[in-house]
């Protein structure tokens, strides 16, 4: 049955709106975008646009996919605009880090520490001890048969 217009998109038409924007989007990216937790079902999702007539490249860091881009965006951007669509603006990341200067951060002060005295007195272990602590007494058991 033929899918008619409708206002919300559903996954592939949500994740065409993310790459859209052109250029090597990250798994990240996407995942923040779209708030799509299983990210684990994007490639049967990129099968679909595939499909559709979108080609999409695979950008691997080793063997593993780091991005997605989609090479033929501004064809892929009227079917969006036929379906009433819009590009979904990127999400960054707040807490990605890429330097260290990224952070502003100062650097710490050193601070002098000082080594424990020692003292003179001779602790006993609890089972010793008189005072406030309980003295623990060997007890003897007797099996008889």
């Amino acid at each position: 049955m033929a899918r008619g217009k409708s206002s919300n998109p559903i996954r592939k038409e949500r994740l065409l709106q993310v790459l859209a924007n052109g250029g090597v989007i990250t798994k990240r990216q996407i995942e923040l975008t779209m708030k799509y937790k299983a990210m684990y079902r994007i490639p049967t999702e990129l099968w679909k646009l595939k499909k559709m007539g979108a080609i999409v490249k695979s950008h691997k860091e080793g063997r593993t996919v780091i991005g997605y881009e989609l090479l033929n965006a501004v064809e892929m951007r009227k079917f969006l605009t036929d379906r009433g669509f819009d590009i979904l603006p990127l999400v960054s990341d707040e807490n990605d880090v890429k330097a260290l200067s990224d952070l502003n951060a100062k650097p710490a002060k050193t601070v002098k520490t000082t080594k424990p005295k020692a003292s003179n007195k001779v602790i006993k272990p609890k089972d010793q001890m008189v005072g406030n602590a309980r003295v623990i007494k060997d007890e003897v058991t007797e099996i008889t048969e």
